[in-house]
């Protein structure tokens, strides 16, 4: 039994809660993750499109770098913003289940 916030719970309902928060962020923050995804696959054919020019011409332009750089920056960027979500909605469950087990 847990006292949150001057209401008692009990482990359960506390980790049912947790749960159900979780997926509450989870769907509040969907159409970020598809905007990371899109980006992600942008940059994916940013990257295939540098690649078939370096392969196909002789000379490297900045047109090829920017396409190289900025892809990898954006598969970056966009990795780093969903693992960051991640790793915060993960961080409130470890938190409760310590809690819990204490």
């Amino acid at each position: 039994v847990l006292n949150v916030n001057g209401i008692i719970m009990d482990n359960e309902q506390l980790l049912k809660n947790a749960l159900d928060a979780l997926e509450r962020l989870l769907r509040m923050f969907t159409a970020e993750r598809y905007i990371y995804l899109a980006l992600t696959v942008l940059s994916f054919f940013l990257l295939i499109f540098g690649v078939i020019k370096i392969l196909t011409e002789e000379m490297v332009t900045t047109a090829i770098l920017v396409s190289i750089f900025g892809g990898s920056g954006l598969v970056g960027i966009a990795s780093m913003r969903v693992v960051w979500f991640f790793n915060k909605s993960f961080t409130l469950i470890e938190d409760l289940i310590r809690r819990i087990s204490q």
